[in-house]
Formats: structure tokens, C-alpha cells, sequence
């Protein structure tokens, strides 16, 4: 079998994009707070303690030790009392000094605990989809999931900017109009999606 020389084949630019921790994210823009530092969980029957958390912000993350999915009793804090839950930190090996117990008592009471709506999540989700229509014709548009996207950017970059070596600055433009977002361009979907934007906001 002869060799094959790949670089004489066709490629493409295909974007993928991320949109970190998307209900979230909105929930945050919704009330006029900073997406990347405020603490705010998404969590349907919030009003016990088998609330499911369906989203949360980086700093809700950060604090709690708690990413997407998953429930309220497993957090340090009782989420009606907003008190740490000794109980929980023990089980999940966590300390109990009373640095420690202030810390995450101080965040409790400025953390954001809202209720899903998923309607509006749709209707961003849709707007979201017409400013990539700036950037690339709808059939080149692939939505993955409600937060995240494959563009075929080949012919939008071969049209606006033949000169590939400006094509980085525009990835970084097109991050700065999509808040809260990470954005990667490689050559196929599978390449973009399996080598991941960053860790998982």
C-alpha cells in the first residue's frame, strides 16, 4: 500500500462551540450578575433535599465542589437553611474547622438557588443560532445540544479571509460576541469535539 501524502487533501474548518454552563450562564445575564463570578445553581423542587441541580455556575463549582447534575443533599450546605451540613461534609471527607464552616456558610447566603425555565433556555438557544447565521450560512449550522454547536466556517473563511494566517483573531472576535463561550476550530467534527474546548465550565 502506498503512502498517502493527507495534507493534499481537501480540509475544512470546522468550529465547535461550548456554551459554559449555559442554564446557568443565563440565569446569570437574566438578573444582571457576572456569569464567571457569581454562585448560582439551577435546581427543579429546590424546596427539599432531593432537589436536582441541573446547571451551575463556575463559582458555584468552585465553592462547592459540586459540577452539573446532581443533588441537593449531596452539597455542604442545607439549601433551606443555607447552614453547612456537617453530616454531608463528613461523608464526602471534607473539613469541619470553623474556617472552613464560615466560608461555605458565606457563600450559602449569596448563592443564587433558581428554578429551571426551560422556555427561555430554547429562546436563547435560538438567538444564539442567528448570530452564527453571521458567520456562516444556516446549512453549515449543526446544533449538537442546547449548548453546544458544529459551523462549517470553510467557505465564511475562504470568502472573508483567504489569508489564513488572520483566521486565529477571527475565532477570537467570534468568542467575544458569543458570551460566555469557548470556541475551537479544527479540521473535522470528530477532531472538535473529542479533543474539548477546556475543562468543563
Amino acid at each position: 500500500m502506498g503512502y498517502i501524502d493527507y495534507s493534499k487533501e481537501p480540509r475544512s474548518e470546522i468550529a465547535f462551540v461550548d456554551m459554559k454552563s449555559f442554564y446557568a450562564s443565563i440565569e446569570c445575564v437574566e438578573r444582571g450578575l457576572h456569569p464567571l463570578n457569581t454562585s448560582l445553581c439551577v435546581m427543579s423542587r429546590a424546596d427539599n433535599s432531593s432537589g436536582l441541580i441541573l446547571a451551575s455556575s463556575p463559582m458555584f463549582k468552585k465553592v462547592f465542589g459540586k459540577g452539573n447534575v446532581g443533588r441537593a443533599y449531596e452539597l455542604p450546605l442545607d439549601v433551606k437553611t443555607r447552614k453547612f451540613n456537617y453530616f454531608r461534609a463528613k461523608e464526602a471527607g471534607l473539613p469541619t474547622h470553623p474556617k472552613f464552616v464560615s466560608y461555605i456558610e458565606n457563600w450559602a447566603k449569596r448563592t443564587f438557588i433558581v428554578p429551571p425555565r426551560m422556555d427561555l433556555y430554547i429562546q436563547k438557544n435560538l438567538e444564539i443560532q442567528k448570530v452564527f447565521q453571521d458567520y456562516a450560512a444556516i446549512n453549515d449550522i449543526h446544533p449538537y445540544s442546547i449548548d453546544e454547536a458544529f459551523i462549517d466556517l470553510t467557505q465564511s473563511l475562504n470568502y472573508f479571509i483567504p489569508n489564513k494566517t488572520i483566521r486565529v483573531p477571527l475565532a477570537h472576535i467570534f468568542i467575544s460576541i458569543i458570551s460566555c463561550s469557548a470556541f475551537l476550530i479544527l479540521h473535522n467534527p470528530i477532531l472538535s469535539r473529542g479533543l474539548g474546548l477546556c475543562p468543563k465550565c
